[in-house]
This record gives C-alpha cells, sequence and structure tokens, in this order.
C-alpha cells in the first residue's frame, strides 16, 4: 500500500516535503538516488526539490522515470538529465529513463 511505503520512507528520511509539492526517493547503498514520485503544484517547486535532492550525502546520481506522453520528460531534458533507455510497463505504457549525474 502508497501509504505504508510512504511512511517507511519519512522515516528514513527520504520524503521530501514543500508548500506546492512532495518527492518520495530513495538513496541505494551504490550511491544512485532514484526518484520514486515527484509532484509539484507550482512552478519552481520540482526544480528546488531537485536542488535539495543533489545534496543529499553519498548520492552520485538521480534516477527517474517517467512516462512518454508526458510533458515533464521535457523537464528532465531541462534540468540536464540524459535519457539512457526506454521500457514498457506490463500494461503497454512507454517509459523514459532518465539519469543525472552528480558532481
Amino acid at each position: 500500500m502508497i501509504f505504508d511505503a510512504l511512511y517507511d520512507s519519512a522515516k528514513r528520511g527520504e520524503l521530501l516535503l514543500v508548500d506546492g509539492g512532495f518527492c518520495h526517493w530513495h538513496l541505494r547503498r551504490d550511491g544512485q538516488l532514484t526518484i520514486r514520485e515527484i509532484i509539484s503544484m507550482r512552478p519552481g517547486t520540482g526544480s528546488s526539490m531537485l536542488d535539495r535532492l543533489k545534496t543529499t550525502p553519498g548520492a552520485t546520481s538521480i534516477v527517474a522515470k517517467c512516462p512518454t506522453d508526458l510533458a515533464s520528460n521535457e523537464w528532465y531534458r531541462r534540468q540536464g538529465f540524459v535519457l539512457i533507455g526506454t521500457e514498457t510497463t506490463r500494461t503497454g505504457t512507454g517509459v523514459h529513463i532518465w539519469r543525472l549525474e552528480l558532481e
């Protein structure tokens, strides 16, 4: 259930809540930070959350998946993410995989 997942993430400090949005993420042991969900309801909120994720101790890259038909794909491109692949879900939906290397 999504509530359990969000609660567990909040306990690990992997839930970012801001005025106008939220981001549910996970930092793997190898340094990859995976954005599980990100919702921005106001201009600039997504960029602000991304700036905070970039400063996560131990993160060496950020990976996100986005359905191919969403305008959000252009946001990932503008933020410096590189399209590293596309996959198809069980239901046939195309999903782009984006990666941002951190310095």
